[in-house]
């Protein structure tokens, strides 16, 4: 198999993240090094708001342009330890490893800041954070699925919003 083609299916086509497959395996596996090694990790969903609007308005290469306008800020914003996925439709992820709260809360803010400027607030991002190792943690999807509530929890709270899942947030 040529890189090329590995590449190819490791990412996903839109954004050259990620695809959900492959990031989700490497989630796992960073999930089973903290909860060995105690390393903390954080991980965020975020969920891109307003691409309805930009489809309806300016058609579906809009949105394609959008999506990789988008992924280009969060790589541009990332380490290169940290993995980066479009896990659904309007929806991202981002795992950073070795990183607490706090600094996952500065990259937020990054590129929250930078989508703000790029699409003049025609967009909004909804974000989940929850980190590594946290008691009651006992599967990465239970890890993932306390992210993604934090990002509907944001949702809720209005546009740009950041909500840190922790143990009083269930």
């Amino acid at each position: 198999m040529e890189q090329g083609d590995l590449v190819s299916l490791l990412t996903d086509d839109a954004t050259s993240l990620l695809n959900p497959v492959y990031f989700r395996l490497r989630v796992d596996e960073e999930f089973k090094k903290s909860r060995r090694f105690g390393w903390q990790h954080s991980l965020l969903v975020i969920d891109v708001e307003g691409l309805e609007q930009i489809q309806e308005q300016e058609g579906q290469n809009a949105v394609r342009a959008a999506l990789l306008d988008i992924a280009g800020i969060i790589l541009t914003e990332s380490r290169d330890v940290d993995l980066s996925a479009r896990i659904e439709a309007v929806r991202f992820a981002m795992l950073l490893p070795g990183t607490p709260p706090d600094g996952a809360k500065d990259m937020v803010q990054r590129v929250m800041s930078l989508v703000l400027e790029r699409f003049e607030g025609a967009l909004a991002l909804h974000i989940g954070l929850c980190e590594m190792p946290r008691d009651g943690l006992d599967s990465v999807d239970e890890w993932f699925g306390r992210a993604e509530r934090g990002a509907t929890m944001a949702r809720s709270q209005g546009r740009n919003q950041l909500v840190h899942w922790t143990a009083s947030a269930d």
